[in-house]
């Protein structure tokens, strides 16, 4: 029988809801009737929803000295009914096999088919069994077995028990309200159906909640893709409050697990960008997502979790884990040693393999800090105290001794620091305390363990532990998945995501069950007709929650076609551009008085008189290939981070090479000493050099010490390539010396001081110079010399200023420096100034050297000159425009990301797809 709330009565109705989201609500409207009705007092209105109302009862039951041994069991969490599954699943399977399988994964699938068993009486005894199905059985049985033992019960047990202690009238009679209503189901499992057969039996009344009609206005509307459909739900909710300040809405998504964080980016985008600002990060937002997130998703739980885990694993730390460590608000001494902090990670990937001891950490934090004030650097105390504490992570303890010293090492270490927590922060450091007492009730259970273990356990159930702090108020949009919207009312809704991958959901029947005897009980995901009659059930409550609704789905993703779900199917749908990006800073704009106003950022202040450029060559290179790049990464000094690596990166090894040819012609200075050493053997002067650069090179503190393994494999190589090399080198037919290795003093190019070093400077004895660079890629493009805007610079740049080009500069070599085939590309006065280097009037060459423009060596030169000069202005008089011509020669550039190619590829579609003002031509 149906009731209406207005009928409830808290004083002896209990009201069995659906999901915890539609208890609250009807707590809520019970409490506003009664103030409505002029009640000064009532009675409050029990609302939940049917397991814990069970745990309670089974609880009263146990005191009241039910005779049922399962109702004086002591209850297992989700946490240790998984670890029970675990140890069945061991127990049953080869010592050789336990470890092919993922047992921690199975158990959670056997958790879950256990429930199903239990609480939709899926039968496990069916006439085509699978091994699955027997494998299954074997571990139930041996499950049920150790909870015995132990003297302990999983929930569903349990609340199974307590329903059969229902039949115990004498017992239960007087603890039992009159009526029960049920509120929200779109379908009721067995075990539902068992409760209410048993209340009945004791003559509870058993009603159900009515169910307020609305008859809804309903459209469909197609977008081209998620984020322009979840875009526009946030311009929805913005314009339907402006037109409504009172109204309640909703915003439901089939899959909000995945769309979560999206939707929750453009409601903060539009709604409230006040709160993007740190300061304001925990002010009220007017919209709330039911989902929560995973406790070890916090940052505040995440960096203790990392601070553990970095002294368990004292001799081989993740940098990774360091770096979150260095950058976090919730460690040390927080924001105020940030900067110092960020320099030190900076260091560190470059000084560090990606994996190091503690103790390593800390001394290179202490040499990258050695010229900061001992005021400025308290985190190095922190690192410290972890590296103290790693003794008392020795050993197998108990999880409640665990937890005592992780608390302990957390306070110790840092964690928390003189931090004044604010209300967030204090609800999920209370959660993380809850998970670790959690883990302390586990003794019986776990046993003695190392800390490891411990930690893994601990982030195990953090991962689990789905939270979400709570916030003051009730905000006017909810976001909700479908079932939590089930029962609710708002004045609007919009349902997005309705796809035909989405909505109804896939089926996902539990492999260690048998499929067949699932679709036959009727369970959630067991196939697609069930998962279709669920949909369609969910989606007539929901037609009856407003008296608007709108539909919305996304027409493709990520290039993919995406069909509508065939529940909307029979709808007219309307088909929508994506939004324009209408945000804060528009609204800001548009405000009366506003002294905001758009500014032209492709031009960057002047090079001032006497200004320092970084980035040599380098400069010249990134602006005539995209001027904004050279000034973010060598005006601003913005660089990407390296990313650390075992051994030496290609730019260390690069580094070795050419200190290693350095070093040698250091010696050797002529090609004539070279040709006699070359006669006597000249492999112990190869090995000297390559000896003394890796002997130089791993003192250096800024270098990471090689490992014995890595330096034998690094002098090998080094070894063959300069063997390589010199055998290329003693093939020149032109003696020379040489007269500069590595050392220039800058020099002025158009107006702007370039620090320039040519790797080798060679005097011919046939007269000029030859300027050499190593280069240790394979892939170099010379052909952009003869091009307007030169973006290999380096060698013209050489070769083009005065210093060098009125002591005759004869030729400018790339010297590849490869195992494989060593080779010279450049380009020469005259012919063989290198073996196969081409004259710049040589018929290959003139293609790109038209006579015209190139008529002499000397012209080659000035040309050179000017177009070099004509960059370098363009950085003196602060170009920084975002073009380029081809986005391949953007593949080096550290600052892409400053270059935000992908948003403005969004903006110039949406240019492209407006319609054109008003007399504008189309």
């Amino acid at each position: 029988m149906n009731i209406p709330l207005e009928e409830i009565s808290g004083s002896d109705s209990v009201v069995l809801c659906a999901t915890g989201r539609l208890a609250q609500s009807l707590k809520t409207q019970y409490d506003h009737a009664c103030a409505a009705r002029g009640m000064t007092a009532w009675e409050t209105l029990v609302c939940k929803t049917v397991n814990p109302w069970l745990a309670e009862l089974g609880e009263t039951m146990a005191l009241r000295g039910a005779k049922n041994p399962a109702l004086q069991a002591t209850v297992l969490d989700t946490t240790g009914e998984r670890l029970l599954w675990e140890q069945a699943i061991l127990d049953m399977l080869e010592d050789e096999s336990r470890y092919l399988f993922d047992v921690a994964g199975m158990a959670k699938t056997a958790v879950q088919a256990h429930e199903l068993v239990v609480t939709w009486q899926v039968p496990l005894s069916t006439p085509a069994r699978s091994s699955e199905n027997l494998q299954f059985e074997r571990w139930r049985k041996r499950y049920l077995e150790i909870c015995k033992t132990r003297g302990v019960i999983d929930a569903p047990s349990f609340r199974q028990a307590v329903i059969a202690e229902l039949a115990n009238a004498d017992l239960c009679g007087s603890m039992l309200p009159a009526r029960v209503v049920f509120a929200g189901f779109d379908r009721l499992n067995p075990a539902d159906l068992a409760l209410q057969e048993a209340l009945a039996g004791l003559g509870v009344e058993i009603l159900t909640l009515q169910v307020r009609r609305t008859e809804a206005a309903i459209r469909v509307i197609a977008y081209p893709d998620p984020a322009s459909e979840i875009l526009a739900a946030a311009h929805w909710a913005r314009e339907t409050l402006e037109q409504a300040p009172e109204a309640r809405i909703a915003i439901v998504v089939p899959d909000l697990a995945a769309r979560g964080d999206m939707i929750h980016d453009a409601l903060q985008d539009i709604l409230s960008p006040e709160t993007l600002h740190p300061a304001g990060s925990e002010g009220s937002m007017p919209f709330n997502l039911s989902l929560g997130r995973p406790l070890e998703k916090y940052p505040l739980v995440g960096i203790a979790i990392d601070m553990l885990e970095i002294v368990a694993a004292r001799h081989e730390v993740e940098q990774r884990q360091m770096g979150r460590l260095l950058r976090s608000p919730y460690w040390s001494t927080g924001l105020s040693e940030q900067p110092l902090r960020a320099g030190v990670e900076a260091g560190m990937r470059s000084m560090l393999a990606p994996g190091d001891s503690l103790a390593k950490f800390i001394r290179t934090a202490e040499y990258l800090t050695r010229d900061a004030a001992a005021s400025d650097k308290q985190f190095l105390r922190h690192l410290h105290a972890l590296k103290q504490a790693t003794a008392d992570f020795a050993g197998r303890k108990p999880p409640t001794l665990w937890c005592a010293i992780f608390l302990k090492t957390l306070d110790a270490a840092g964690w928390l620091h003189e931090r004044a927590l604010s209300s967030h922060e204090f609800q999920t450091r209370a959660v993380l305390r809850e998970e670790m007492a959690r883990l302390g009730s586990l003794d019986s259970i776990l046993g003695d363990i190392n800390a490891s273990t411990a930690l893994g356990h601990l982030r195990d159930m953090c991962g689990e532990r789905v939270f979400q702090p709570k916030t003051e108020g009730d905000p006017p949009i909810q976001v909700l998945g479908m079932l939590e919207a089930s029962g609710l009312h708002f004045d609007a809704v919009r349902v997005t995501g309705m796809t035909d991958t989405a909505w109804p959901p896939p089926a996902r029947p539990n492999p260690l069950l048998s499929a067949e005897a699932q679709r036959k009980a009727g369970s959630p995901n067991a196939c697609a007709a069930v998962q279709l009659e669920f949909a369609k059930s969910l989606q007539a409550g929901l037609g009856s929650s407003a008296s608007r609704i709108i539909y919305t789905r996304p027409e493709t993703e990520n290039g993919a076609a995406l069909g509508g779900s065939p529940l909307i199917s029979h709808l007219p749908v309307e088909k929508q551009a994506r939004p324009a990006g209408d945000y804060w800073i528009d609204d800001l704009l548009r405000t009366p008085g506003s002294r905001l106003a758009p500014i032209d950022d492709s031009f960057a202040p002047p090079v001032l008189p006497g200004e320092k450029v970084r980035g040599g060559t380098w400069i010249l290179r990134a602006q005539a290939i995209c001027p904004a790049w050279a000034y973010f990464q060598f005006r601003l000094g913005a660089k990407a981070l390296e990313q650390p690596v075992e051994g030496l990166d290609n730019r260390k090894r690069g580094t070795l090479v050419h200190r290693v040819l350095e070093h040698f012609w250091a010696q050797i200075e002529t090609s004539e000493r070279l040709h006699a050493l070359w006669a006597q053997g000249i492999e112990a002067e190869i090995i000297r050099a390559v000896d003394f650069t890796l002997d130089e090179f791993s003192a250096e503190p800024a270098n990471a010490e090689l490992k014995p393994g890595y330096r034998a494999l690094e002098r090998l190589r080094l070894i063959k390539l300069l063997k390589g090399w010199l055998t290329l080198e003693m093939a020149r037919d032109i003696p020379f010396r040489v007269v500069a290795l590595e050392s220039s003093p800058p020099v002025n190019i158009g107006g702007i001081e370039v620090a320039i070093h040519p790797d080798r400077i060679d005097r011919l004895e046939t007269g000029g110079l030859l300027i050499i660079d190593y280069k240790t890629g394979a892939s170099i493009d010379t052909k952009n010399w003869a091009a307007e805007r030169i973006t290999e610079p380096q060698l013209p740049a050489y070769a083009a200023i005065p210093e060098y080009a009125e002591g005759g500069v004869a030729g400018v070599v790339f010297a590849k420096v490869l195992l494989s085939e060593p080779a010279v590309t450049g380009l020469a006065d005259t012919e063989n100034l290198m073996p196969k280097l081409a004259a710049f009037d040589s018929k290959t060459q003139r293609k790109l050297y038209p006579e015209e423009t190139f008529p002499s060596w000397g012209a080659v030169l000035q040309v050179w000159r000017q177009r070099l000069e004509a960059i370098a202005a363009e950085i003196r008089e602060g170009d920084a425009g975002i073009c380029f011509s081809d986005e391949q020669a953007l593949k080096y550039c550290d600052v892409k990301p400053l270059l935000r190619l992908d948003e403005r590829r969004t903006q110039w579609l949406e240019a492209r797809r407006a319609p054109p003002a008003t007399g504008e031509a189309t």
